[in-house]
């Protein structure tokens, strides 16, 4: 999903649960796990920092980073002296760490069931390796990770010496091309 239509499912996404209400689900969900180190105040403060949508989506409305520089708006959270990613903080509050080496997916997103960065609901995140999280997401690796065909409408049916998908129909006709015009050059030398 780019930013534009992102933008535009977060327009058309009410709010379901505001003021106390949000924060009592949210603290329900808290009370529910067995791994929370936080205390019932700095539950509180997370939870009045979140709205609940009619999607699902945890929206976090309080700080985020800047995404000036090409990265997303992540929320962010001050807990015992470190600043957290919201989305990292909340999902190590009721699932424990994140296991070494995976990253938390959004895995909604591509669905269009979830407002991605800013959602902050432990029940839209998912612990993928960085290359699952890149596949999976609407960049340019995961769009061109996903043809098959070439522009000329060829399969991809083999790999070259650096790893990449290619055509041999057009492969071999680039060669002969290349061939033809090394030919010309030195026939006119």
């Amino acid at each position: 999903m780019n930013p534009k239509e992102q933008k535009n499912m977060q327009d058309n996404i009410t709010l379901i649960k505001t003021g106390d209400d949000q924060i009592e689900f949210v603290k329900q969900r808290f009370a529910a796990s067995s791994t929370v180190t936080a205390s019932e105040k700095i539950i509180d403060r997370f939870a009045s920092r979140v709205d609940v949508l009619g999607t699902g989506c945890w929206a976090w409305t309080h700080e985020r980073n800047d995404p000036k520089y090409g990265g997303l708006p992540y929320g962010r959270f001050f807990f015992e002296g470190k600043l957290w990613v919201a989305h990292r903080w909340i999902y190590e509050q009721l699932h424990g760490p994140v296991p070494q080496g995976l990253v938390l997916d959004h895995f909604l997103v591509p669905s269009g069931r979830c407002i991605g960065a800013l959602c902050v609901n432990p029940g839209h995140l998912q612990p993928v390796t960085q290359r699952e999280n890149t596949l999976r997401g609407s960049g340019p690796t995961a769009i061109n990770s996903a043809k098959t065909h070439c522009p000329e409408g060829h399969d991809f049916d083999a790999v070259n010496s650096q790893g990449r998908r290619v055509c041999t129909i057009c492969l071999k006709a680039y060669k002969r091309e290349y061939n033809h015009l090394r030919a010309a050059q030195k026939q006119a030398a």
